[in-house]
């Protein structure tokens, strides 16, 4: 089996960037709906990091919808190449991979999950989920986008033989670590927003809480 976190640095990435190119837009409806839930608390969000910031338009519109600055890390050179052009004012975008961010110095008001954790790699699921961690200020917060089984399972990788598709709760993981509390949470599919029957095709948005 491929290591997932190399494979997307060196080629994966970038493919992922490619084939989704066409569909990026402004407005996005899961961040629209993370933006409100949020708004009570919006003169407390100063900073935003998104782990998987692919072409940079969410991280881009959380921030003007929270009025926040923002750094976002992808594997994706393409990726980061194009949102560092067309979002630079109020981002900042760099290539790294979710187990490897010791790089980063500040803590965040918002760490922010876009739709990557199904992509890592088990034997490094919990060096993710406790680097996420120290990257949240006590007292703010943490969102995921992401899967949303009924139960744990993993697919193949469509787009790449050898890659691994882990769909599982991953707010849970969190909520394990015992210092996270759950506020809200969102089923929908990517065909419409609201929750799927299909259990494959469900994605979570869930927002959480790190107690101080």
């Amino acid at each position: 089996m491929k290591n997932q976190e190399i494979a997307f640095l060196n080629t994966e990435g970038d493919k992922w960037f490619i084939r989704n190119k066409e569909k990026i837009k402004n407005n996005s409806e899961d961040i629209s709906l993370l933006s409100n839930w949020l708004l009570p608390y919006q003169n407390q969000i100063n900073n935003i990091l998104e782990i998987g910031s692919g072409a940079g338009n969410k991280l881009a519109q959380l921030c003007l919808e929270l009025n926040a600055i923002g750094l976002g890390v992808d594997p994706s050179k393409k990726a980061v190449d194009f949102a560092n052009k067309k979002y630079n004012k109020i981002c900042k975008y760099t290539v790294a991979t979710a187990d490897n961010l010791s790089f980063i110095k500040n803590e965040f008001d918002l760490v922010h999950f876009g739709f990557c954790l199904y992509l890592i790699s088990r034997t490094n699921i919990n060096i993710v989920i406790k680097q996420a961690d120290k990257l949240v200020k006590p007292g703010k917060f943490l969102s995921i986008i992401d899967f949303d089984p009924h139960t744990s399972f993993e697919n193949d990788y469509v787009h790449s033989k050898g890659l691994k598709s882990y769909k599982t709760n991953y707010y849970k993981m969190f909520c394990d670590l015992g210092n996270y509390s759950l506020i809200n949470k969102f089923s929908f599919s990517e065909t419409s927003f609201c929750f799927s029957k299909k259990e494959n095709d469900r994605i979570c948005l869930a927002l959480l809480f790190k107690e101080s």
